[in-house]
């Protein structure tokens, strides 16, 4: 495989817009905010950003959260890992981290799904470009999420398809260094389509995966410290830091995702633990109409892991009730 881009010791220095230019020097940690765009009532957007740079060369490491403004997840994920490190001590390597927050609700279209983004297009685009001119500028890059509010993920590492040639590869390579204990390496689905940061980061030659954990708009402490386990298994994969990586029990390796959706309305009761492996016909849920008869069984149609659970238990026909990931 061939090896990531390194940068030597020096100031790390980005353009923040109106309040100039940021820089960490070698050895230290800044903390500052980057123009976005001005709402109608001239009220700016900013997200924040911390750069780390570390004493001695190597990889620049893209880290972001919560481009989806209720995935808190991440922000905690990120503050742990930055809080945990000293880029004063020479065992570390950590020329620069930064951390995104850009809660735009109000924006015309999800900027996820518009890299890399067009400086002069509408505000989702904005946003776009603004991050991915970051993310370019480094060796690699991690893209913290969490579902939607009602699901919920086990920690799992989404690559982006490897047509995508060696950049995928590394991509893979990252994620294998997190240990996240779930991996999904598909060529189909929202995931790998054009447009979505992580997959334009590869395309454009900077090893890049989504990461899910946990649950949209809830804060958890075990996310947290999970979270924070593979994002740390990375620096040290990358050499960055020095330690020991922490490995989960098992691993999986899949080949896509299979939603189950309700074809009746209810109230969902989900029958197997998250993260459980399933064999096919093991009944995976069922759904109760109000009186509490079971009008519905979801059971697993083929072997698989159970990745993603829904959490709010009243479901409409079509909403999603369980999600494999095949083995």
């Amino acid at each position: 495989m061939q090896a990531l881009k390194t940068f030597p010791v020096g100031p790390l220095t980005i353009d923040t817009g109106s309040g100039g230019p940021l820089t960490a020097q070698p050895g230290s940690l800044v903390r500052g905010q980057v123009d976005l765009v001005e709402l109608a009532d001239g009220t700016p957007v900013r997200f924040p950003i911390v750069l780390v740079n570390g004493s001695k060369p190597g990889p620049r490491f893209y880290l972001g959260a919560a481009i989806h403004g209720d995935e808190v997840n991440g922000i905690s994920i990120l503050a742990k890992v930055i809080a945990s490190l000293d880029p004063k001590s020479a065992d570390h390597r950590f020329p620069v981290s930064q951390f995104m927050k850009s809660p735009l609700d109000q924006a015309p279209i999800d900027a996820w799904t518009v890299f890399p983004g067009d400086a002069g297009g509408n505000l989702s685009q904005i946003v776009a470009a603004k991050m991915f001119a970051l993310i370019r500028e480094c060796s690699c890059a991690i893209d913290i999420h969490t579902p939607t509010r009602g699901g919920r993920y086990v920690p799992i590492a989404i690559l982006p398809s490897m047509s995508l040639g060696a950049a995928a590869e590394r991509a893979l390579w990252l994620a294998e260094q997190c240990a996240t204990g779930f991996i999904v390496k598909g060529d189909r689905g929202m995931y790998v389509s054009r447009g979505i940061s992580c997959v334009e980061a590869t395309a454009a030659g900077v090893p890049a995966f989504t990461f899910e954990i946990g649950e949209g708009g809830r804060l958890e402490q075990s996310v947290t410290d999970e979270g924070a386990r593979c994002i740390t298994n990375a620096l040290i994969g990358l050499g960055m830091i020095e330690g020991e990586r922490r490995l989960p029990p098992v691993s999986h390796l899949m080949s896509d995702f299979l939603g189950l959706r309700a074809h009746r309305g209810g109230l969902l009761r989900t029958e197997v633990e998250l993260g459980a492996v399933v064999k096919k016909g093991q009944l995976l849920a069922t759904i109760t109409d109000i009186w509490g008869d079971v009008v519905e069984t979801v059971v697993a149609p083929q072997d698989g892991v159970f990745v993603r659970s829904t959490t709010l238990s009243n479901l409409a026909t079509g909403e999603r009730a369980v999600t494999l990931g095949l083995l």
